[in-house]
């Protein structure tokens, strides 16, 4: 039986949605990813659990956090089974971009705010 990341996790159970995120204001705790050069929030613990896509925390650590940007938006676009994530320095120019071929994330535009090695949605800014 094939399985995906999120029934693994017992996850698989209603819709989740980019304004799910909306119900995240500030955080209560900071969460150290393992490469310890990025720290998370609240609300991208609960996309990437909810989600199953710690690799997409994989990418935003290994790839993104190193570049010479002071701020930026992190948006990773999942449809048809497929995504894009792209980085711009928050006033639209565009930094960085990579397709992912498949992934099991959710549908959506998903949006995130790295600023000063902390990774946050918009609504905890």
């Amino acid at each position: 039986m094939w399985v995906n990341s999120r029934m693994r996790a017992g996850l698989f159970m209603t819709s989740f949605t980019p304004s799910d995120l909306n119900q995240f204001s500030g955080t209560t705790r900071y969460y150290r990813y393992w490469t310890q050069r990025l720290l998370y929030t609240d609300g991208v613990q609960y996309f990437a659990q909810r989600a199953g896509a710690y690799w997409f925390l994989d990418i935003v650590a290994t790839e993104i956090i190193g570049l010479p940007e002071p701020f930026m938006v992190v948006k990773l676009l999942s449809e048809n089974d497929s995504g894009v994530i792209t980085v711009d320095d928050g006033n639209g120019k565009i930094v960085y971009r990579r397709k992912i071929e498949w992934t099991d994330c959710p549908e959506g535009e998903w949006k995130f705010y790295l600023t000063d090695g902390v990774m946050m949605v918009p609504s905890e800014y």
